[in-house]
């Protein structure tokens, strides 16, 4: 009967813990939908006296909001899709094929990961302006071509788990390379996949901001990009920023992370259990 309360004891303090961590992480986002459901021009509130939606009436109003929400699209499009098949077939060809120097190649692509972003970002600037890139999407396809270090590292560790008995008795049947990657391995890496979508998604979205700065017109800039450098500021006043539908826009631009995390989550734990553990 002791030991009985014991666990029962440390488990009720388990979820206290666990409860008080998931208000401490859940309370930036309250705090940030409830400021935007005030007034304008009113303080900072932690429980609201009354709620207002004008801020985000605001939000569409004062700004083009869904033709910056479709650059956001037409960008999350582009880093999910081409950095998904190349990151694929380039941790297919690490983890399975045979090449001479393919482990140096390897470390040399993990090397790559190290680097600042901001190391880059000029010489990337300077070379795709002399190619004549700037205000297209060419920087985002050459770069999803190239693949994405993590997700080429995610995929190879994923595909070292699989027996190679399985691809042995695949070229007995008579099945080419891609007959073994299409007909094999694609399904079977329906979680891994899952798992590197949501992660370049949640990049794409909500912080690579700086790179349309760079690279893109205004007309073009995506939701992150607009909030980060332009925000909403007073039409008569442009030095009177509205904090209110600044916050409302913000609720919106994090809604669809917060849905695919939702949708995605159980793809994602086990994405990340199985792409991180080699047996």
């Amino acid at each position: 009967m002791e030991q009985l309360e014991t666990r029962w004891s440390k488990k009720a303090a388990l979820y206290a813990l666990l409860l008080l961590l998931a208000v401490i992480f859940a309370f930036p986002l309250y705090w940030l939908l409830i400021n935007s459901l005030q007034p304008l021009f009113t303080g900072s509130v932690v429980v609201p006296a009354k709620l207002s939606f004008h801020p985000y009436k605001l939000v569409f109003t004062l700004r083009p909001y869904f033709m910056y929400f479709k650059n956001s699209l037409i960008l999350a499009a582009i880093s999910v899709t081409l950095p998904l098949i190349s990151s694929f077939l380039s941790g297919f060809a690490f983890a399975r094929l045979r090449a001479k120097g393919k482990g140096m190649l390897f470390m040399l692509i993990l090397s790559t990961m190290m680097l600042p972003a901001t190391v880059t970002q000029i010489p990337q600037y300077i070379l795709f302006k002399q190619f004549g890139f700037l205000g297209t999407y060419w920087p985002w396809i050459l770069s999803g071509l190239g693949g994405a270090p993590f997700l080429i590292f995610l995929y190879r560790q994923f595909f070292m788990n699989i027996p190679r008995e399985l691809d042995e008795a695949a070229r007995i049947d008579g099945c080419s390379t891609y007959g073994i990657i299409f007909r094999i391995y694609l399904p079977i890496s329906v979680p891994i996949i899952a798992t590197a979508a949501i992660m370049s998604f949640n990049f794409s979205w909500g912080q690579d901001f700086f790179m349309p700065f760079m690279f893109l017109q205004e007309k073009q800039y995506p939701l992150a990009t607009i909030l980060m450098s332009i925000g909403y500021y007073l039409p008569e006043k442009p030095s009177v920023q509205l904090d209110q539908v600044q916050e409302g826009a913000t609720v919106l631009f994090i809604l669809p992370i917060v849905l695919v995390f939702l949708f995605g989550q159980r793809y994602l734990i086990s994405g990340m259990i199985s792409g991180a553990i080699k047996s």
